[in-house]
């Protein structure tokens, strides 16, 4: 029987006792998980104590400059004794195999054909000068500069694709070693068990760095998340409506605050403002540092204006799903045929009985809900951030007549009949 046919024997008895791995694109356990989602590869500008409009897209993180490893390495075989006793036997033992293959797939310098020892170790990184990260992994000899080279594509990320600095972040990043020749056992006590010892003589060559697996830093704590870069409460409150135009009621009949309407016309109200009539989005970004990964984490604000309630002074209410910020574009006509007044306005009321003085106001409820997100390299995050400490919710902006939301007294008076004949001229 040939030497081939002798390996081909050995590696099949050997290979069925040991679990499968995924040598394509550098090597490595092969592990089944979903890809991540696209991040953006722009550089995030951190924004403290400043609300922005209009926040939006997602932030990468940024690898720390040293970077420990995320998976504990499996044990050195060159601290594996042969039995019985070691002393001088060759090492170290070769219960594990893997099949050289043209091309060098597992690594280069590996003779086509021949059969050699894989280890798969998860090394330390150091980010060096360059931009790239140095790698270190004394347990197995591992010390090697630049092995993550700097830039990359930050896309570039299924498993067992080449690690970059682009790609560092959220990911295990591994080595696949294997045994370039053997060695002989030294006992550390020659003949007292147990002998202790080490294979000397035996030197691992080592793939570069790869992608193994998705690897997120831990989430930040909740103190964390609930501490944007800005005040909450009632002073977030006064940050975000310091630039509006509050304002007031105006009124037809009008324009004076006092002017007299009359029974059974539509009187007409509207807010002299500019408050917010939908939802206004706004932003402030910080970062933190996670498991030695810079996480971008952005608050996203959202203003929203609730329904406003008209009371016109006589014991009616009206609701209209925001404020009404404009007059009627046509003042109410009588149409003499159907005894009636046209009503041109989005907010109205007709009196039904006179009165010496009738004050009319207007309310609406602002809230203000926070949420923060961030991406870990793997997949975006979203929590709820509470704005007002006491309910843990959103804050509550009330305005209304003691902000300037009222017009009046205004009388309401008897409007002067006119003699209508049907036909006459």
């Amino acid at each position: 029987m040939n030497r081939v046919a002798v390996a081909g024997i050995a590696l099949g008895l050997l290979c069925a006792s040991w679990p499968s791995t995924s040598l394509a694109g550098g090597g490595g356990n092969q592990i089944i998980s979903p890809s991540p989602p696209p991040t953006s590869s722009g550089s995030a500008s951190v924004v403290l104590n400043t609300l922005q409009a209009g926040a939006g897209g997602t932030y990468t993180p940024i690898a720390a400059d040293g970077v420990s490893a995320s998976r504990t390495d499996p044990q050195n075989p060159l601290y594996i004794p042969p039995p019985p006793d070691p002393q001088g036997k060759a090492c170290p033992p070769t219960r594990v195999f893997h099949p050289g293959q043209n091309g060098g797939v597992i690594g280069p310098g590996i003779p086509s054909g021949s059969i050699v020892r894989v280890v798969t170790i998860y090394p330390t990184f150091t980010r060096n000068a360059q931009g790239g990260y140095d790698g270190s992994d004394p347990s197995f000899g591992y010390s090697m500069p630049n092995a993550v080279p700097p830039g990359g594509d930050p896309a570039a990320t299924s498993i067992g694709s080449p690690a970059t600095a682009a790609t560092l972040a959220g990911h295990v990043i591994a080595v696949d070693a294997w045994l370039q020749h053997g060695g002989t056992w030294q006992d550390a006590t020659p003949g007292v068990p147990p002998y202790g010892g080490a294979c000397q003589g035996a030197l691992f060559a080592f793939t570069p760095p790869f992608l193994a697996g998705f690897a997120p830093p831990p989430a930040p704590p909740v103190a964390v998340l609930n501490a944007p870069p800005f005040a909450l409460g009632s002073a977030l409150v006064a940050e975000v409506t310091g630039s509006w135009r509050i304002g007031t009621v105006a009124t037809l009949p009008g324009p004076g605050p006092t002017t007299p309407t009359y029974v059974h016309i539509p009187t007409c109200a509207w807010l002299n403002s500019d408050v917010p009539a939908a939802p206004i989005p706004m932003h402030a970004v910080k970062t933190t540092v996670e498991n030695g990964v810079t996480l971008f984490l952005v608050y996203n604000l959202t203003i929203t204006p609730g329904p406003v309630t008209w009371d016109w002074g006589d014991g009616t209410q009206l609701q209209t799903a925001g404020p009404v910020e404009s007059p009627p574009p046509a003042l109410p006509s009588y149409d003499a045929t159907a005894q009636t007044w046209t009503d041109t306005c989005s907010a109205s009321h007709a009196y039904a009985n006179v009165a010496d003085a009738r004050t009319i106001t207007a309310s609406e409820t602002f809230s203000v809900a926070i949420t923060v997100s961030w991406d870990d390299g793997v997949t975006t995050h979203t929590a709820p951030v509470p704005c007002d400490s006491v309910t843990g919710g959103a804050c509550q902006l009330p305005i209304g007549a003691a902000n300037g939301w009222t017009s009046g007294p205004h009388a309401v008076d008897q409007i002067e009949p006119v003699p209508y004949s049907p036909g006459s001229h």
